[in-house]
């Protein structure tokens, strides 16, 4: 449930964090980027060249910061050093599956977008036939790639496969909310609901994937999940607050998408889904306090929130 009970004067938890243990990981997460994007366009060498593909391969190539993937492979390092070396191809799977949701998300029978990250969306730069099967194609190619792994075991890649499609199918519930926008008595949670479906759910998928990759426990996968889905849900109150307070140079789409639907900015005002945001993050440190210092960059990411980030 949001919480109403918080103090007038609030702690900021995570700069407190932040200053007192946290490194800088700029250097991982730039790591991450740049075997992310290397990785998906040697992959898509893989497939025949068609207009699908190029659309595929314009949807997420050259651009986003990647905070999904990031997310896989910081949840990985808490339980294994080499991480990124196992956990790469479904980090690169996670990044796809998002693409593919953000392809659908822009089209005229949606969102009606006109910028995704800086440029047109790709349902104004390519044929719509073509576009009709690019997310269809993305989804399928992340499945290539990460039951593929060589670096993991057969059962752990099913599981965090498993996991990815939960999430797909968590995300499509939360989008059909988002479209219907249907009326509750109890907005708020309404809104927490469609927020877990449609944005939480693929980051809590990222995280339990990279820690069924890198040996976790059950109980250690569960944290790790519900502590991503807290991430997921900081990022997803904060991108409401950049609806209204932002514009493409910062987040690379219009403002003013979110108009004709409800938002926490509607329900709580700026600054206080903001408040809200933080809420979720120290949630999500709270989930993560008994993992040690191998968990500081997952920490980092969940004390990182910003509209910026999203």
């Amino acid at each position: 449930m949001l919480r109403d009970d918080r103090p007038a004067v609030r702690q900021d938890h995570c700069a407190e964090k932040r200053a007192e243990r946290f490194r800088n990981f700029t250097a991982e997460k730039q790591a991450v980027r740049r075997a992310v994007e290397e990785c998906l366009t040697k992959a898509f060498l893989a497939y025949a060249d068609t207009e699908v593909r190029e659309a595929a391969q314009y949807s997420i190539l050259g651009s986003g910061h990647r905070w999904r993937p990031i997310i896989v492979v910081a949840a990985g390092r808490i339980f294994c050093k080499d991480s990124l070396d196992i956990v790469l191809p479904t980090a690169c799977a996670v990044e796809l599956a998002h693409a593919a949701s953000l392809v659908l998300d822009d089209l005229p029978s949606m969102d009606n977008a006109e910028l995704r990250r800086g440029k047109p969306c790709t349902h104004r730069a390519f044929p719509q036939w073509a576009v009709d099967m690019a997310p269809v194609f993305l989804i399928n190619m992340a499945y290539d790639l990460s039951l593929s792994n060589p670096r993991a075991s057969a059962d752990r890649r099913v599981r965090a496969n498993l996991e990815a499609s939960k999430a797909g199918l968590d995300m499509i519930a939360g989008q059909v909310a988002d479209m219907r926008q249907d009326r509750e008595a109890d907005e708020e949670t309404r809104l927490l609901s469609l927020y877990t479906l449609k944005s939480g759910a693929l980051y809590g998928a990222s995280g339990k994937a990279g820690a069924i990759l890198c040996g976790a426990t059950e109980a250690e996968q569960q944290l790790i999940y519900e502590a991503c889905v807290d991430i997921g849900l900081s990022m997803q109150f904060m991108d409401d607050v950049a609806d209204v307070t932002a514009d493409v140079p910062e987040v690379g789409k219009r403002s003013g998408m979110d108009a004709d639907k409800r938002t926490a900015v509607d329900l709580l005002g700026v600054e206080g889904a903001k408040a809200r945001s933080v809420d979720f993050q120290e949630s999500a440190l709270d989930k993560l306090e008994g993992f040690g210092p191998d968990a500081d960059w997952l920490r980092s990411l969940a004390c990182e929130v910003s509209w910026k980030a999203f």
